[in-house]
């Protein structure tokens, strides 16, 4: 309708146009006229005929000739066509502003109804978003599950078939590196490339590859029964212990060993870290401990005493706790001494009523000599009894009781009723063998290279309804470091040989090598280890200290399990190699099925 009406308009102002330009050009030429016919006359009148033709001729020209002079005035007739191109424009773009402003509305009318409709939608979006969070969550818990239970599962078929097999199952966890001890930075010498497989890079090492041959050109390849990634957190790995350390409240022995070099991470595995702290107190110097990220010992400790108070409706549990070390094939009681031991430990002695009248080489009930030239009795034969106050250094010696069990006579046993007493337990006793080594004047990190730490806790578990019981043990051995010392290698038996000390560590896994410690009960232990593996009927573990108190665990009835720790690093090379390949031998031994122990308590 706008369109129409400025179209008629336009016609109008057309019109109306030429007919004012028509009478105004008619009225400019007749007054025009007007004007030069009165100067005529006023020519005439003053001159004569003298101007009377250029009169005339401008009377025609005015009259015939259209044009204008160039300061003349611009008619209507002159602007029209402007007018109409300029309008013409005006038409169009009013039309295309119409559509415009009608797009427009158009698309504010929709935006306004969405505006308004947004909330429900994103109410709606927000629910099924939910909704899909929720199923995830709900697949990703039943996936979790899954894995646990087929993880548990697997550990214990596992479990069961070593069982069986009565071998001695070898874990491996290497430390990750330290950036300063390598050199290559970018090509480790251990890659795990699944849970049971485990690589040496020799060809990895700086400048041995070249000189080895092609025999040093491929990585040596270990086959274990769990080998752990460098960074794997402490609850991982006692997650695939869980089922081997919990055979105790069911009445079952169980070993485990920590071997490595100094620096691996065994202590770390199976105790955690522990800081000391150097005070005084009345004027003189005391040492505390605090141990933090607890290892295998502690975690499975918590464990057992949760399981104990959670079934205390139907089993009464109780615990006990000794640590010893040997060192220099001699035993030190780290618990004696203790406030905990002062105030409630009691002292194992009970000892086979016969073993006085022993003679070298008679047998005992559990088939093994008591050689009383070595050991003697060193107190009555009264079983465990109360510890006094001035008893805390008694001499410790390994008897055999009257279970046949091989036990160290005069070893305090604390009682642990919490994981609160467990961790005072070790905390009293670390403090206390600082305190003793820095009076003569031994570094804490060498002492601790060179012994042998072994925590045992015992479980008796009791069923209230029916009066049976089942004994249980849980024995952790931390090793001393297994540093080599300079030797030569060889095949046993070849003196001559000269093969080079890097050929005789790191040559591969079928050789058989000498190996010599500066610890005689680590030689010893390797010793018994070869003999087990050859099925030697004479095992010597009274060579050492060490490998008598083991006696027990590498014989028979136990669940034994050894804990390889060994280092990334470039520069221990060659007692990882050394450690891996002793960790091999251990697999091959048979130790026997293991056998609950049942009593009956009522």
């Amino acid at each position: 309708s706008e369109a129409k009406s400025l179209r008629s308009t336009l016609a109008e102002i057309r019109t109306n146009t030429n007919d004012a330009s028509k009478n105004h050009q008619h009225h400019q030429k007749t007054s025009t006229l007007k004007k030069f016919r009165g100067i005529g006359k006023k020519m005439k009148g003053s001159g004569g005929s003298t101007h009377s033709g250029e009169t005339a001729l401008l009377s025609s020209m005015l009259e015939s000739s259209p044009s204008r002079g160039p300061y003349e005035m611009r008619t209507p007739t002159d602007m029209s066509a402007a007018d109409i191109v300029q309008a013409e424009k005006l038409l169009q773009l009013h039309t295309e502003t119409a559509k415009l402003r009608h797009d427009f509305e158009h698309l504010r009318r929709a935006t306004r109804e969405e505006i308004q409709t947004l909330p429900q939608h994103a109410e709606e979006w927000a629910n099924q978003a939910g909704r899909a969070l929720v199923a995830s969550q709900v697949e990703i818990d039943g996936l979790r599950d899954r894995l646990a239970r087929e993880s548990a599962i697997r550990r214990k078929l596992l479990n069961e078939v070593q069982d069986l097999r009565g071998n001695v199952r070898v874990y491996c966890r290497p430390r990750p590196c330290r950036p300063e001890r390598n050199t290559i930075g970018k090509n480790p010498i251990i890659s795990v490339p699944s849970h049971e497989t485990l690589l040496l890079h020799r060809e990895n090492v700086s400048g041995y590859a070249a000189g080895q041959g092609a025999s040093s050109s491929t990585p040596m390849s270990f086959e274990f029964d769990r080998v752990f990634s460098p960074n794997e957190l402490q609850s991982d790995v006692y997650c695939e212990l869980e089922e081997l350390v919990l055979g105790a409240l069911d009445g079952y022995n169980v070993c485990l060993m920590a071997y490595g070099q100094t620096g691996s991470g065994k202590t770390h595995s199976l105790i955690g870290e522990y800081t000391l702290s150097v005070g005084d107190e009345d004027g003189r110097s005391s040492t505390s401990t605090v141990i933090g990220q607890h290892g295998i010992h502690f975690q499975a400790a918590k464990q057992l005493f949760t399981i104990a108070d959670h079934r205390s409706g139907r089993y009464q549990d109780t615990f006990s706790i000794t640590i010893v070390e040997v060192h220099n094939e001699k035993l030190t009681d780290l618990v004696a001494g203790t406030d905990m031991a002062d105030g409630c430990g009691n002292v194992q002695g009970r000892v086979a009523s016969s073993s006085k009248d022993k003679r070298p080489g008679s047998r005992s009930r559990r088939g093994f000599a008591e050689d009383e030239n070595t050991y003697s009795s060193a107190i009555s034969q009264s079983g465990e009894s109360r510890i006094s106050k001035g008893s805390s250094k008694l001499k410790l010696e390994i008897r055999t009781n009257y279970d046949g069990d091989t036990i160290v006579q005069g070893l305090h046993s604390v009682p642990v009723s919490k994981f609160e007493d467990v961790l005072r337990v070790w905390e009293e006793s670390l403090s206390q063998r600082s305190s003793r080594l820095a009076e003569q004047g031994i570094k804490v990190e060498e002492y601790e290279a060179t012994c042998h730490t072994i925590a045992t806790i015992n479980v008796v578990s009791t069923n209230i309804a029916t009066g049976v019981g089942t004994v249980g043990r849980i024995q952790f051995v931390d090793l001393a470091g297994s540093d080599l010392s300079p030797r030569k290698s060889g095949s046993l038996g070849s003196k001559n040989n000269k093969n080079s000390y890097e050929d005789g560590v790191l040559s591969g896994v079928g050789n058989n090598n000498e190996w010599k410690f500066t610890n005689k009960s680590l030689a010893t232990l390797h010793e018994v280890v070869s003999a087990k593996c050859q099925f030697v009927r004479s095992v010597p573990y009274r060579n050492s200290t060490l490998t008598h108190l083991l006696r027990d665990s590498l014989e028979a009835d136990t669940k034994v399990l050894l804990m390889v720790c060994v280092s990334s690093d470039e520069k221990d090379l060659q007692e990882t190699a050394t450690a891996l390949r002793f960790a091999s031998r251990m697999r091959r031994v048979t130790v026997g099925k293991a056998t609950k122990h049942t009593v009956s308590l009522a």
